[in-house]
């Protein structure tokens, strides 16, 4: 298992004794990654940042329930992935159209064009459930293995295995609708 970083431990023992300097030295440290994080929730970089917000918000307000058993960051990402999957089950009320008219077709994308892959990906993963959308979300876009994606969500590897499987094969029905149709088929490999 990770140790945690020690410039992680002495802040967050000098956050938890109301030393507020500490919790921004934190938020310098942790900010980049759990911006990126963020992007992987929310394509409107203003709803990322507020979410990158809500994140820390958050482990500022449970910085006491941290053990120290694992890296800091490991716990922030897991606050993160929360408060993204969150984010996602209150849109996710609303129903959503294909991100392209049905008259025009999918962009043909490759594997050299990987920013381009990833937007389709947001745009495919979109369509699912959020529960579905979060799975394949860690696995695609952050490459996470089901062991880590399992540490993340509180969940078993089984169950996440399962899990990963039938979203997968949801992910793959929509792919092979127009206007999807042929187009994406490495990505859904």
């Amino acid at each position: 298992m990770l140790e945690m970083d020690e410039f992680d431990r002495k802040d967050v023992e000098a956050v938890l004794a109301g030393d507020e300097e500490a919790f921004e030295r934190l938020f310098v440290r942790h900010n980049q990654a759990v911006a990126k994080q963020m992007r992987n929730f929310a394509k409107n970089p203003d709803a990322a940042e507020e979410l990158c917000h809500d994140v820390f918000v958050e482990a500022y307000l449970s910085l006491g329930k941290f053990r120290g058993e694992a890296p800091f960051r490991h716990w922030l990402a897991r606050i993160a992935t929360l408060t993204g999957y969150k984010y996602w089950r209150v849109r996710g009320k609303e129903k959503r159209n294909l991100p392209l008219p049905a008259d025009q077709p999918a962009p043909e994308v490759t594997e050299r064009d990987p920013a381009a892959a990833a937007d389709l990906l947001f745009d495919l993963l979109a369509l699912l459930p959020a529960a579905d959308r979060l799975l394949l979300t860690l696995m695609y876009l952050e490459h996470l293995g089901q062991d880590e994606i399992a540490s993340r969500i509180g969940a078993t590897r089984v169950m996440v295995a399962v899990r990963i499987f039938r979203a997968k094969k949801k992910l793959k029905a929509i792919g092979e609708k127009e206007p999807w149709k042929g187009r994406i088929a490495w990505i859904l490999s």
